[in-house]
């Protein structure tokens, strides 16, 4: 890790391995100069924006997207120029289980593959688009960067996946890593949010793509939030942040029970969505009569908005330059920036518009 003053955070683009394979730490750089990211789960949207039938513009990644609902449900999300002539698909419609462009009327299917060419019948196997696996979970559609799957969706541990709150939704002219690195930031949760940590914290890994860190802090503070901890008797907090692929954040506290998930999808290089959604956890559900669950899941996101008003703060247009790290005090934020700069890279998904005719 560079620490020398005034250096940023960067990646270089490299090969992605199979994902039976390890993750490649180091690689030769893109020739195109365009911008890589690890291999992940990234959100899209919410899923309420797409009623079956509907195709939405997402940007992410530095290139656009075409994000539709067929008429079964199924989401797709497909890198949005057309490869017949660049016509943007996110302005076309849904016909069926396709999508369909709105120039020449190109159909393409969840996969990207061209299913139907009105002008022929022979369909060039060139005529497809980059596509992304999607999945639904807490509200939100979830694309993977990097071809199939190399790990499932992190869903929380004993949550009902379906007591979620509405996800909050913020853009930051930041970089992700920045903003993911947070979570590891330990001395910012004191000089920030009134947490003192009482022991060092713990570091573990799961996975390649997997990284966790947790501790103990003591409740300061006169906010809201911060007195009505302690008016429940809630005078130290156990915290745990787990990292998968890079952007997305699992927070759990082992006192309160709560659950936020942290997600995060980097629009370009050097700008993020963040999206922001608490989940009930089992054992609070349990006690809870069935019509407040929602109305108490809310509450709770509510409270954590208010606790991240600080970090939302000082957070936008923050760019890294990593200067004099401390060893002990940073380690968390140290051994996280080596996470992520171990994580296997996938290359954005784009299609080279070559001009030339298609075989």
């Amino acid at each position: 890790m560079n620490t020398t003053a005034g250096a940023t955070l960067r990646r270089e683009a490299v090969r992605l391995p199979q994902p039976s394979s390890p993750p490649a730490s180091t690689g030769a750089g893109d020739p195109s100069g365009a911008p890589a990211f690890p291999a992940s789960w990234y959100p899209l949207c919410r899923s309420a924006e797409l009623a079956p039938g509907r195709v939405i513009r997402r940007e992410a990644f530095g290139v656009p997207l075409a994000v539709f609902r067929t008429t079964r449900r199924t989401v797709a999300a497909l890198q949005a120029e057309c490869s017949h002539m660049g016509a943007d698909l996110a302005r076309g419609r849904v016909v069926g289980e396709r999508l369909q462009c709105p120039l020449h009327h190109w159909e393409y299917g969840p996969g990207g593959a061209c299913a139907y060419i009105p002008a022929t019948g022979s369909i060039p196997a060139r005529a497809r688009q980059a596509a992304l696996p999607c999945q639904e979970h807490y509200g939100l559609v979830f694309a993977f960067l990097g071809g199939p799957p190399a790990f499932e969706f992190p869903a929380f541990e004993a949550t009902d996946p379906t007591l979620f709150s509405r996800a909050l939704v913020m853009d930051f002219n930041t970089p992700y890593p920045v903003l993911a690195a947070n979570s590891f930031d330990s001395q910012h949760f004191a000089t920030v949010h009134n947490r003192v940590l009482l022991e060092p914290p713990a570091l573990r890994s799961a996975s390649p793509y997997h990284l966790s860190v947790e501790f103990r802090a003591r409740v300061g503070g006169a906010e809201l939030h911060d007195r009505l901890l302690r008016l429940i008797g809630v005078d130290v907090v156990e915290l745990s942040a787990h990292c998968w692929g890079g952007n997305n954040i699992l927070a759990y506290n082992a006192r309160t029970n709560a659950r936020v998930l942290f997600a995060l999808l980097p629009l370009d290089a050097g700008r993020t969505r963040v999206f922001i959604l608490n989940v009930l956890a089992e054992r609070t559900a349990a006690r809870l009569p069935r019509l407040a669950r929602r109305l108490v899941v809310e509450v709770m996101h509510q409270l954590t908005v208010a606790f991240l008003r600080s970090d939302i703060a000082v957070m936008r247009d923050l760019q890294f330059k990593l200067g004099v790290l401390l060893p002990d005090v940073d380690r968390p934020f140290i051994e996280w920036v080596k996470y992520w700069k171990a994580l296997p890279l996938a290359p954005a998904p784009a299609l080279a518009l070559t001009g030339e005719a298609l075989p």
